[in-house]
């Protein structure tokens, strides 16, 4: 690892550079002061950075951010407005290199709950803590990629927030279960005074994806010494499309549907329109005869929609009618948080509540014509129904929706004796729902009686918490007293799945071939002596015959795929309810062994209700060398079991196969029977151990900086499985094992323990503040170098997979801000840096592209008139630029990758005004 080399040596040169002979035990904090900040010649000089004490990492009360023995990273309030977005998850992404995001449309409910990273781990190994309390995963199991089940960090608005600590290192040990790659804590406002409102409009160049924000927050006192903290953002974005026309040949005719278009036929008078995929006889009163699938030379349709969706509005990347878009969703979203304490004799009393509800609908992949969905069935009267012609004559898009629900409620009251002892008594509950629905789509299966729109399901994961949490500072003859805390959790967690309406799973006639029994098959003949069936025969009307079968591909032999098409529902099959309870106790001390030397060292001992017992431990120290130069290390282990989500877990979607066809995919728990057919087993927990090294500076007033290497390695890591394709044979398994949609799923997936990984990298942070004769300016620098290794993998995992999850993500990010005051007007220039990375095309790793490294920038503005009223103007990515276009797996009119994490929406403009007063 060349660049973690190189790292090291700039870093220790730079110590030996910096190094003093006097000391003190405290380096200043890594904070940068506020972005606004103080006009130049204020008392507030910009070149003193501020002390800031860190919750997380250490459960001494006075530390900060650089007197950890493990490296915390803390963005103010200020820090997190300064980004331009009504989600949080975006705001994090621009501003924690370490922290990255997919954009995922076409991507079921990752459409809605986007999937994050935290030093290129997956969610569900980041733990989120809101005011130092654990906050609830989401009820959404992302099936892409190796699958993955964390929090909605999304359902946070960004004005409650006070600040954001990240703690960079595994933790698993101080507070529980995911705190594998780090912790990320948001602590919320608690000014007991003061009102604040901001309104924000915003659009893409492109001329979409237009967002309006309201946001307010108000602090009222109680008592003398509480307060009540309210915050809500209501916000509402339009959808953005970054797609060219579909561009796929379809059926037989070996022509793109835009081609298809201008390839009208008046042979018989008639304008036709579309693919020619199929042979239309027609009665002389119009009625469909027979349709048999091949080319006649006319296209097929006779309706002018066909054409009609694929003509471009302007030139622009916006299509009517069925055209497929790639891009973000449209979204309505509010956020209510109240924070809340009020002190009581001896005690204070607190507590929040949060609540979210986010409406978002995106787009499915589009159903060309041709596609099994569309294929005409015979009815029982032996007429024909063509779901063209009476739904769908130029294709259809499913258009997906989910509503979001989550809201959570914590309180708690704590104190501190005399003695210094400090107790917390807690208690929480927190919950998000999921609730699909599904619209332009049909249930191919129950044929002309199917509905357009369905209700598909819900998706629930509840949690609930009682602590009790105790600190004591036990004087054993040190330099100072070491801080002992233990505690106690207990934790009930619960995953449910809900089946959809009726017709969103139903199993129609036409599941099956000759529903109504038209053809007498030899098969039939030879059944039964004694039915009457002595030959084979077609008894359709206008075609019967006797002693020969119904034409070839007549319809009536049509098998079409069941369940609202895209997205079948949850048949109650599929529904579950998994509950799990745990119970786990801690003991974490930490305390300075000489005036120098820092130590702790923590351990838990859990116990699940399904997974048994597990201990875990962590080891970190900082020793200082002189008054601004600090070493530290950590070294630790984790444990992580399987959320509820992901021993539950039962899904079948669409996905579209190389060759532009959608194809059903099913998703199983390890211990499900399909799975089993190709080898699932019950999963086991994973386990980490982990290490942290590391260096803090502060060489001069002003400038501080941070140097991290760290490596965590995952054993019996839980992945979703590559896919298995479902043969004939596979399929009559499936069937026979009572999978609903059997003869309609192409590939099989599961969860399992096939893969033992380590990630190892650099963390990079330094801060500049300083004053000049032109005003105030603080620069920020964070650069996160980040690779995965497969150490080893079972047969569950194939190459493909291998080669992106080490190859697909980029190496290196960097976020580097400059901001600068100068009188009433604020200037702030951000730069991100996405390095180098590539991705395979399939497991024979022959075709690879390798995609080159961008860069963004993004700038504003802010003029302020007598600190109550601001306007400021920005744009995000100023110069419009995308990263490199996909060379392959851009089917259906995807022009980018739409798992990557360099953002690919272009150029956002905005203005925003903002008013506080108190």
């Amino acid at each position: 690892m060349n660049q973690v080399t190189l790292v090291l040596a700039l870093t220790a040169m730079s110590l030996s550079a910096f190094a003093q002979d006097s000391y003190s035990p405290h380096v200043a904090s890594f904070v940068a002061p506020s972005v606004t900040g103080a006009p130049a010649g204020d008392d507030d000089n910009a070149d003193q950075l501020v002390e800031v004490v860190v919750s997380v990492g250490t459960r001494v009360r006075t530390r900060t951010a650089a007197d950890t023995a493990v490296p915390v990273d803390v963005f103010t309030r200020e820090q997190v407005e300064s980004v331009n977005s009504s989600d949080l998850v975006d705001v994090l992404n621009a501003i924690v290199p370490s922290f990255s995001v997919r954009r995922e449309p076409i991507s079921d409910g990752a459409s809605f709950i986007r999937p994050t990273h935290l030093r290129g781990l997956d969610t569900h190994h980041t733990l989120v803590l809101v005011d130092g309390k654990r906050w609830h995963r989401s009820a959404l199991m992302r099936l892409g990629g190796f699958g993955a089940h964390g929090p909605d960090v999304g359902s946070i608005p960004a004005i409650a927030i006070d600040s954001v600590e990240v703690l960079r290192d595994g933790a698993a040990a101080q507070y529980g279960s995911d705190a594998i790659a780090g912790v990320i804590n948001f602590n919320l406002k608690t000014d007991a005074s003061g009102f604040h409102a901001r309104a924000r409009l915003g659009g893409y160049v492109e001329g979409d994806g237009d967002e309006a924000t309201v946001e307010a927050g108000i602090g009222l006192p109680v008592g003398e010494a509480g307060f009540v903290n309210v915050s809500v953002q209501v916000s509402e974005s339009a959808p953005t499309s970054r797609s060219e026309p579909y561009d796929l040949a379809i059926g037989s005719s070996g022509v793109t549907p835009l081609e298809a278009t201008r390839s009208e036929s008046t042979a018989d008078g008639i304008t036709y329109y579309g693919p020619d995929a199929f042979t239309y006889t027609y009665a002389s009163n119009g009625e469909i005869l027979q349709v048999l699938p091949g080319s006649d030379g006319i296209p097929d349709d006779l309706d002018t929609r066909f054409a009609d969706s694929f003509l471009g509005v302007g030139g622009s990347r916006a299509f009517q009618g069925p055209a497929q878009i790639w891009g973000q969703p449209d979204r309505e979203q509010t956020n209510l948080v109240v924070n809340a304490a009020l002190p009581l004799a001896a005690v204070e009393v607190y507590g929040f509540a949060t609540y979210a509800t986010k409406d978002q609908t995106g787009g499915f992949f589009y159903r060309r014509p041709g596609v099994s969905q569309l294929l005409p069935v015979r009815l029982a009267d032996g007429s024909i129904y063509d779901p063209r012609a009476a739904l769908y004559p130029s294709g259809f898009t499913p258009q997906f929706s989910g509503d979001v629900i989550d809201d959570a409620i914590h309180g708690g009251v704590r104190g501190e004796r005399a003695n210094g002892l400090t107790f917390d008594f807690s208690a929480s509950r927190g919950a998000n729902e999921v609730r699909y629905r599904i619209a332009n789509t049909m249930n191919p299966s129950m044929g002309p009686d199917t509905p357009t729109r369905f209700r598909p399901g819900n998706l629930v994961n509840g949690e609930s918490a009682v602590n009790a949490d105790f600190t004591w500072p036990w004087q054993v003859g040190l330099s100072s007293p070491v801080n002992m805390a233990v505690g106690m959790e207990y934790r009930e967690e619960i995953y449910r799945i809900e089946s959809g309406n009726p017709a969103s799973h139903e199993v129609g006639p036409f599941a099956r071939p000759d529903p109504f029994n038209f053809e007498v098959t030899q098969a039939e003949v030879d059944a039964d002596p004694d039915d009457g069936l002595t030959t084979i025969e077609c008894r359709v009307p206008g075609f019967e015959s006797v002693g020969s079968l119904c034409p070839d591909g007549d319809p009536v032999n049509n098998t079409v795929p069941i369940g609202s098409n895209g997205f079948p529902g949850y048949p109650p099959a599929f529904s579950s309810e998994l509950h799990r309870h745990r119970k786990a106790v801690y003991v974490d001390l930490e305390g300075d062994l000489t005036l120098r030397w820092l130590a702790n060292v923590a351990v838990r001992y859990e116990t699940f209700s399904d997974f048994g017992d597990v201990g875990i431990w962590k080891l970190a120290t900082r020793y200082s060398l002189t008054d601004n130069v600090n070493l530290r290390a950590s070294l630790g282990t984790g444990f992580r079991a399987p959320t509820p989500g992901q021993l539950a877990t039962t899904n079948v979607s669409t996905r579209i196969d190389p060759d532009g066809f959608p194809r059903a995919e099913g998703v199983f728990p390890s211990t499900h029977p399909a799975a089993a057919l190709f080898g699932g087993e019950p999963l086991d927990p994973e386990r980490s151990r982990s290490w942290t090294f590391g260096a803090a500076a502060t060489p001069f007033d002003g400038f501080a900086l941070t140097a991290d290497v760290y490596q965590i390695r995952l054993d019996d890591r839980i992945v979703l499985s590559s896919q298995f394709a479902v043969g004939p044979d596979e399929a009559a398994d499936l069937a026979r094992l009572g999978v609903p949609g059997a003869n309609d799923i192409a590939q099989v997936r599961f969860f399992t323990n096939d893969v033992q990984t380590e990630t190892s990298g650099v963390d990079l942070v330094a801060s500049w503040a300083f004053d000049s004769p032109l005003g105030s300016t603080t620069l920020n620098a964070a650069v996160n170098i980040n690779r995965t290794r497969i150490l080893d993998r079972g047969r569950f995992v194939d190459a493909e997979a291998e080669y992106d999850v080490e190859r697909g993500v980029p190496g290196t990010r960097a976020v580097i801000t400059a901001i600068h005051s100068l009188g009433r007007f604020d200037m702030l220039l951000r730069t991100r840096y996405y390095g180098e990375h590539k991705n395979t095309l399939n497991a024979t790793l022959e075709t690879v592209q390798n995609f080159g490294a961008e860069v963004m920038v993004d700038a504003e503005v802010t003029r302020t008139w007598r600190e109550a009223f601001s306007l400021k103007a920005g744009v995000q990515n100023i110069f419009d630029n995308y990263p490199d276009p996909g060379q392959f797996e851009v089917c259906c009119g995807r022009i980018y990758r739409s798992d990557s994490v360099t953002p690919w929406q272009g150029a956002l403009f905005y203005l925003q005004a903002s008013w506080s007063s108190g």
